[in-house]
């Protein structure tokens, strides 16, 4: 698709004229151009029409977001809050984004500069400042009275939609793969009662619904190329209702193993206690004093349901022909699954050890 990127970045309200548009590699959903202006430098992003069906819904929850973040900064007194949030570019003719000839959706963000992302943790301190800055978002939105945020992903983080959809997909079988695949099916399923605990507790608001990521990972986190420190977390599509368990069972999956979610040799895969404590001191730091009794005592929890969630994503597009996940080799999502399943398993194993570390670094509850 030939796309003329300066021109549509020339649409929206930049301090100057364009003067280059580069497309920038790598990115797994949007498609992405770094845009130099006269006076300052801008992301431009077409929205995944595929993944974000409304992308309109996805413009004005991150539009919501990001008002409400730069105004709780602004009203702190921090210097640099417009690093510590991002903005959106509001277009020439009105409005949040335009559409291009392509039918596409359109958007474009104010560039934050001398920052920088890093795919992994390679220290406990990444995973630390990772988790401090999720749980500073969630602190942060935790009084958001704006408009409803969209549910731009119905049923995103609904473990037992998620294991209900690998049912059918086993009942199916239409690539004929569920034999070589039946450990892992049997060992998901065996743990599918864990999709119960936490709806009652939304119920009762003792795990209440609040504004949360939904993709929690240091990938997500923009962090200063000077100091190292979280700047702001980013890539806010995801941003709508949910859980804030959801989001640290996230950065527990994401962070806590020594491989890539891929990893072929089962035998590497374990929860490293010294990276999962650095999750939950970042986390309890920024978070901790926003959250209710229960949701505290669940963290442990959370990171072995969203890991168990996600090996039933990996096996259900393994079983329905690899759909949805990208792979570089055959049986690579079946690979991811029993990446996930081993983790979850050292979870699990490790269950009364972590806990005792979320009760050592937790702060203090607020009396009354």
């Amino acid at each position: 698709m030939g796309v003329n990127a300066a021109a549509l970045a020339g649409r929206f309200a930049l301090a100057g004229g364009v003067r280059a548009a580069e497309p920038l590699p790598g990115g797994h959903i949007n498609d992405s151009w770094r845009v130099t202006a006269d006076g300052a430098q801008y992301l431009l992003q077409r929205i995944n029409p595929r993944v974000f069906p409304n992308p309109v819904q996805v413009i004005e929850n991150v539009a919501r977001v990001t008002a409400h973040l730069g105004a709780r900064l602004r009203a702190a007194g921090v210097a640099d809050a417009g690093r510590r949030a991002l903005r959106l570019v509001p277009a020439r003719e009105g409005g949040q984004w335009v559409l291009g000839d392509d039918g596409g959706i359109w958007r474009c963000f104010a560039w934050v500069t001398g920052a920088h992302t890093k795919e992994r943790a390679a220290t406990p301190e990444d995973a630390y400042r990772a988790a401090r800055a999720f749980g500073e978002f969630l602190r942060l939105l935790a009084d958001y009275e704006g408009p409803p945020l969209h549910e731009t992903i119905p049923g995103f983080h609904d473990t037992a939609a998620r294991f209900g959809a690998l049912a059918i997909a086993v009942h199916a079988d239409s690539r004929g793969r569920v034999a070589r695949a039946r450990t892992e099916i049997d060992a998901i399923c065996a743990h599918r009662g864990l999709a119960q605990v936490l709806p009652p507790l939304v119920i009762t608001n003792e795990v209440p619904v609040r504004v949360v990521h939904n993709d929690a990972k240091l990938a997500n986190v923009l962090l200063d190329d000077r100091t190292g420190e979280a700047l702001c977390v980013v890539d806010l599509d995801t941003v709508m209702p949910g859980l804030a368990l959801h989001d640290f069972g996230d950065l527990v999956r994401s962070t806590t193993s020594p491989t890539h979610e891929d990893e072929p040799d089962l035998s590497r895969i374990r929860v490293r206690e010294e990276f999962f404590a650095a999750l939950a001191r970042g986390f309890l730091e920024t978070a901790g004093l926003i959250l209710t009794p229960r949701e505290r005592s669940l963290l442990v929890f959370a990171g072995q349901l969203i890991t168990l969630e996600q090996a039933a994503r990996f096996l259900t597009d393994h079983l329905c022909g690899d759909r949805y996940y990208h792979i570089a080799r055959p049986g690579h999502n079946l690979d991811r699954a029993r990446t996930q399943i081993r983790l979850f398993e050292s979870l699990v194993e490790r269950a009364a050890d972590l806990q005792r570390i979320v009760d050592r670094v937790a702060p203090p509850q607020p009396s009354g």
